[in-house]
């Protein structure tokens, strides 16, 4: 049975079983009950980009690292907040003209971020494939750095779980319910 679950689960078919299980299982962003005074945040209540500094852990430091690096800063994707992390943000924040705190808030989540699309390749898109796959549940996606239908189908799946436009181009509004949202 598992060998049969393994060839299932493998293309086409693997591609729609990740599409029918987003949207079974992402009927809300992870955390939205505990973070929300709603169980489905309209863009009426605005979201605020969290504040991300040194000492931090987790997906979302995984995110700002991908982005630094999409960016051009080396430094590692490994979920810590570090010094090394500390110093590419500075950086990057002085190359923005931005005050350079190495603390990550709504001005700096807002000049990393990129639009994502199908075809995109990467860094970014392997910040969205992390957290989809990570924070989110989407266990079949695949870190490749490259936006193909399999990504297309999991960022479909999560806008409709979040309520969101259904689009698959991750864009402002998407980039910030899964960063907010995120465990």
């Amino acid at each position: 049975m598992r060998s049969f679950m393994r060839r299932a689960f493998s293309g086409m078919l693997g591609l729609v079983a990740v599409a029918a299980m987003a949207t079974l299982v992402a009927a809300a962003p992870a955390g939205a009950a505990t973070r929300s005074t709603t169980a489905h945040p309209t863009w009426s209540t605005a979201l605020r980009w969290p504040v991300v500094r040194r000492g931090d852990v987790g997906e979302r430091v995984v995110a700002i690292q991908y982005l630094l690096q999409n960016k051009g800063f080396g430094v590692r994707a490994d979920g810590v907040y570090g010094r090394a992390t500390t110093a590419a943000v500075r950086s990057f924040q002085r190359s923005r003209h931005l005050n350079p705190s190495g603390i990550v808030g709504a001005s700096t989540w807002n000049r990393l971020i990129v639009t994502l699309r199908l075809g995109s390749r990467g860094s970014a898109v392997r910040a969205v494939q992390h957290n989809l796959k990570f924070a989110y549940g989407f266990r079949f996606m695949r870190v490749t750095g490259f936006y193909g239908h399999e990504t297309w189908l999991a960022v479909m799946a999560f806008q409709r779980g979040s309520h969101l436009p259904v689009s698959g181009i991750v864009g402002h509004r998407t980039w910030k319910t899964i960063i907010v949202f995120e465990r």
